[in-house]
């Protein structure tokens, strides 16, 4: 049924790829893609072909998406941003020069409100000569975070980076020292300064480095736009450019930068925006 319902998409017409876009990839059908949670936050797997023809290119907001042949349809593995609205939100689908414009329906989700109280209040409110390192770093992750690079072998079922209690989830609304910012997004992981960190999946180290508000922070290129990042180490223990395998140490964790106290932050890019981490858990971790 999904192959035959998928012809329409090879028309681009507008009323066909609306047809389409109703159409899932059921999360379960392929073990090394996340489950599907179309929410804010969330991943959504869109048929956007046939496996039987060439295979689209696809965009959203202008960033490459991840697009894997399974079954007998082409699929694209689609993060959804925090700040994305509920509602109709649309992928961009070009085949053979061909464009069209592809909907599909972001349901709500409330995220809890998460208080938390820092020592040092400069990691709240940083002091103005910190102001323009901020800046220069902001830039810098942000062009780390666009990475693109094709992988045929890129694998999203993740293992847990750190064995440990789940501190701090996903999406949770941020009041620092009484202060709102900006929502949670990453999952932490408290464990003791010290603790090995391993690669949740095989991948590239991507980028090292000592950052303000992320402390030691390292990101780990996955392919085709499906990054893990590490923050609040206390130690590289792999180098930029060394290829890595899923359980492979990396790093260990600490509480440098913008930390309450020792603990793993994992956040997971998709196609350059902040997604849920447990939806890359084969099984519960």
């Amino acid at each position: 049924m999904l192959a035959r319902l998928s012809i329409c998409i090879r028309a681009f017409t507008c009323a066909a790829a609306a047809t389409c876009a109703a159409l899932s990839f059921a999360a379960n059908a392929s073990s090394d893609l996340p489950r599907e949670s179309r929410v804010p936050g969330g991943v959504a797997l869109i048929n956007v072909g046939r496996a039987d023809e060439p295979k689209p290119t696809v965009t959203r907001d202008g960033a490459s998406v991840w697009t894997v042949k399974r079954a007998d349809a082409w699929v694209a593995v689609v993060g959804i941003p925090l700040a994305a609205t509920p509602g109709e939100q649309t992928l961009n689908v070009t085949r053979d020069g061909i464009a069209a414009t592809v909907p599909f329906t972001v349901k709500e989700k409330r995220y809890p409100v998460q208080h938390v109280t820092l020592k040092d209040n400069a990691m709240v409110e940083p002091p103005a000569d910190v102001i323009a390192r901020i800046e220069r770093e902001s830039a810098h992750l942000k062009t780390v975070r666009s990475t693109w690079r094709e992988d045929a072998a890129t694998s999203a079922a993740f293992t847990l980076p750190a064995k440990g209690r789940l501190s701090g989830r996903f999406g949770g609304s941020r009041v620092l020292n009484g202060k709102p910012r900006a929502p949670h997004a990453g999952l932490d992981v408290a464990i003791g300064t010290g603790t090995p960190v391993v690669s949740p999946s095989d991948g590239v180290i991507l980028d090292a480095g000592d950052y303000y508000f992320c402390g030691k922070t390292m990101f780990i290129d996955h392919g085709n736009g499906l990054l893990s990042m590490f923050c609040h180490l206390s130690e590289h223990t792999a180098k930029v450019g060394e290829r890595v395998a899923k359980g492979q140490a990396v790093a260990r964790s600490g509480a440098t930068g913008r930390a309450s106290g020792p603990h793993l932050h994992w956040t997971v890019y998709l196609n350059g925006v902040s997604v849920e981490p447990e939806l890359f858990f084969a099984a519960k971790q």
